[in-house]
């Protein structure tokens, strides 16, 4: 019987109905905040501390919609959750890495992520991996998180000072 890792994360989705997302360093793809789970972690706990690690969010558990366990690719699985945000409370020139590694053996760390976008469904295409963008965007998980989000963009959706 094959292992399945576990990787959690976060669909942050601003009022405009467009995805967070970071430039993964010395990759060609763009990424969700996400990672693999420690031992002992909850997929939430995970995925807030990815959040936190890899886009330098601090949302609370309170408003994480879960999303449920996906088949990502062969052996490896994601955990995602949703939260609704604006630009103004998720401005990507507030965003961060703290997260390093050695992009080459014995180079200096790099952050994981050295840069960040709000995207919409055509630029996602562009820019995800092809696993991801079959599973956000193919199989309508981005779709979903849209209509199960919770937090202020759908307040700022109806015009309302967030």
């Amino acid at each position: 019987m094959a292992i399945i890792q576990l990787s959690c994360g976060l669909l942050v989705i601003n009022e405009r109905d467009e995805l967070l997302i970071g430039h993964s360093t010395g990759s060609r793809h763009w990424d969700l905040p996400k990672g693999l789970i420690d031992a002992g972690e909850t997929p939430l706990a995970c995925a807030l501390r990815e959040g936190r690690e890899e886009f330098g969010l601090g949302y609370g558990a309170d408003r994480l919609v879960d999303l449920g366990r996906h088949a990502y690719y062969r052996g490896k699985d994601l955990h995602l959750f949703a939260v609704g945000t604006t630009t103004r409370e998720t401005a990507v020139e507030r965003c961060s890495c703290t997260s390093y590694f050695e992009l080459r053996p014995g180079g200096r760390p790099v952050p994981e992520i050295d840069r960040f976008a709000w995207a919409d469904d055509e630029r996602l295409r562009a820019l995800l991996a092809r696993n991801m963008r079959r599973l956000l965007l193919d199989e309508g998980l981005l779709t979903l998180a849209r209509a199960r989000r919770s937090g202020p963009s759908l307040a700022a959706g109806r015009g309302a000072d967030t």
